[in-house]
């Protein structure tokens, strides 16, 4: 069976370009409120025998509507001393609403197919550290209307909309499509009950 064959029998998944011939990691991408949260806690709740889910790092303040178990929220200081030391391996930054914050990933466990889940900005040309280190790997994009988009980022974090709504509105603004020139293969985040479980076994299949 090939990956080609996997994504045949998928309901939530398609291959939109061609993956690489090896894959070394994978990268789930997708705009603010397309289900990333959902389909990466997914696969971190399989608990897949050699997939390992990087906590995330992020320069800003946690928000009452993080996920815990994705993020840890530091200064720029404690993450460049973090890459310095190894404990981090890839990291990128993106500007929102005329801020800039950085983001990296902890250093994935030895022999394990790390599965990543980022914001868009991780695959613009140059902007990733290191430079090659996502070469190889398989770019997912979840993708929901943006419709659905903004209902979700009003029922899920009303206090961004509230309080920032210049940031809720930068959020919001990257559409869906971003992800396109990107992904190797998209996630129709709208199908709530298949997508989870669908990714999961493609995942699964991966790293076999």
């Amino acid at each position: 069976m090939t990956l080609v064959d996997v994504l045949a029998r998928s309901t939530s998944l398609r291959l939109v370009r061609e993956p690489p011939v090896t894959i070394d990691a994978v990268v789930l991408i997708g705009s603010t409120c397309a289900g990333k949260s959902t389909l990466a806690n997914a696969v971190r709740a399989a608990a897949i025998p050699a997939v390992d889910v990087p906590q995330r790092f992020v320069t800003r303040a946690a928000r009452p509507d993080d996920v815990v178990a994705e993020a840890c929220y530091v200064t720029s200081d404690e993450l460049d001393a973090a890459i310095v030391d190894g404990s981090v391996f890839v990291h990128w930054s993106r500007t929102l609403a005329g801020a800039s914050e950085r983001y990296g990933f902890a250093t994935p466990k030895p022999g394990t197919l790390p599965f990543y889940s980022a914001n868009n900005a991780i695959c613009i040309p140059g902007n990733v550290r290191p430079e090659n280190a996502l070469a190889h790997a398989l770019i997912i994009g979840a993708h929901a209307p943006d419709a659905l988009r903004e209902t979700r980022l009003k029922q899920r974090s009303p206090e961004l909309v509230a309080d920032r709504p210049d940031e809720a509105a930068a959020r919001l603004a990257e559409p869906a499509d971003a992800i396109l020139p990107f992904a190797h293969v998209l996630v129709d985040a709208a199908l709530e009950a298949m997508a989870p479980v669908e990714l999961v076994e493609l995942v699964r299949f991966v790293v076999r």
